[in-house]
């Protein structure tokens, strides 16, 4: 990546249009499984599934275009590693209230507490950049069954053909549910919600919403990188851990020097630029709302932000990445690792759900009319 000013201002843009159109829907990864499992509301899964649907064909059709190659997708070491990981990332962010996202749009409403999860998630990506070496890499070694990744691009097949026949399978789902007739008047609402002026008003329909973001992804894995969360904060940590301890601390640390590889030196590169403007677009379109309000948390939320934010910080190093590297950038490319990271975190918000807020698992209940 060229570190020249016009890649900085991309990323600025980019992180600007993800912040404001994540707070437009109050777009969680937590609440579309935990509202799903629990209350059968399946409002923010629906848009999360629009996202993955967008992701995989803006992916098809950027490598149909030649414009990026298969080795410029975002792949990482399949096995057991990416269960683990996702397990306890999805026990972390449900503890702490909010998915890597999540708590950075949260961070530009105003939300104190998320400001703690996200200091407390860089902390825990520290942590575990200090124990990798040699601890956690040995342990996690035995869990690899491929070194590089693998995603279903890598076959023999035309680029757009697998991505096509996964969103024609989605369709048809939903037509079977929904009829033809509630699907498409699903579509027409999501373009046609609007009580006063898109820009004043509060809340967008979260599928629009989940489209725009995955054509938003798509432009920036053409022009610039996949969009990632975790691996920018990591380094953020790293660049403030720089300025306290020196860069020779950064540099004598196995993970944290392979993290600032390609940059030329210890500093801020494009993707964190992306993470800061993804907290100014939220608080702009929270501000244009009216939805702005420094928001402080009770004392007893504390300790779930604390634990929450650490643990998300150290499990996406171990999965790696959060939800939006694996929904967008995995699942848009196909890799069988963010698959099986996305699974993990669906059971570790089950977990949570389950045995920590005791909430009913109301998806895997028998209706009444079932019973009758």
């Amino acid at each position: 990546m060229a570190y020249t000013w016009d890649v900085f201002l991309m990323a600025a843009i980019f992180g600007f249009l993800y912040g404001f159109l994540l707070q437009k829907a109050d777009f969680c990864f937590v609440a579309s499984i935990r509202d799903w499992i629990s209350v059968k509301d399946t409002r923010i899964l629906n848009g999360v599934l629009v996202l993955i649907a967008t992701a995989l064909l803006g992916w098809g059709l950027v490598l149909t275009l030649d414009i990026k190659s298969v080795s410029d997708i975002w792949t990482v070491p399949l096995g057991g590693a990416n269960l683990l990981g996702g397990i306890l990332f999805g026990i972390g962010m449900t503890i702490a209230g909010g998915c890597g996202s999540g708590t950075l749009y949260r961070c530009g409403m105003g939300y104190i507490q998320f400001w703690i999860v996200l200091l407390f998630a860089i902390a825990g990506n520290l942590l575990f950049a200090l124990i990798y070496d040699p601890w956690a890499r040995d342990a996690l070694k035995p869990l690899t069954v491929l070194e590089g990744g693998y995603t279903l691009f890598s076959w023999p097949l035309p680029y757009y053909l697998l991505p096509v026949v996964i969103v024609a399978v989605m369709l048809a789902i939903a037509i079977y549910r929904f009829g033809l007739k509630g699907f498409v008047g699903g579509i027409k609402s999501s373009l046609t919600d609007w009580e006063v002026s898109p820009l004043k008003q509060s809340h967008w329909d979260i599928r629009l919403v989940a489209f725009l973001i995955g054509v938003v992804a798509t432009i920036q894995f053409a022009l610039m990188s996949n969009v990632s969360i975790t691996g920018p904060e990591t380094r953020i940590g790293a660049v403030a851990l720089a300025q306290l301890l020196g860069n020779d601390f950064v540099f004598n640390n196995t993970y944290l020097n392979a993290m600032f590889a390609d940059f030329p030196r210890v500093g801020l590169g494009p993707e964190e630029t992306l993470i800061i403007f993804l907290v100014i677009g939220s608080f702009v379109a929270s501000l244009l709302s009216g939805s702005f309000k420094f928001r402080i948390p009770r004392a007893s939320r504390l300790p779930f932000a604390i634990g929450g934010g650490l643990l998300m910080g150290v499990s996406s190093r171990i999965a790696p990445g959060c939800n939006i590297a694996n929904v967008i950038t995995g699942i848009g490319g196909l890799s069988l690792s963010s698959v099986i990271v996305v699974i993990g975190m669906i059971i570790g918000i089950v977990i949570v759900v389950a045995f920590v807020f005791k909430m009913p698992l109301m998806l895997f209940q028998r209706s009444d009319a079932l019973d009758d």
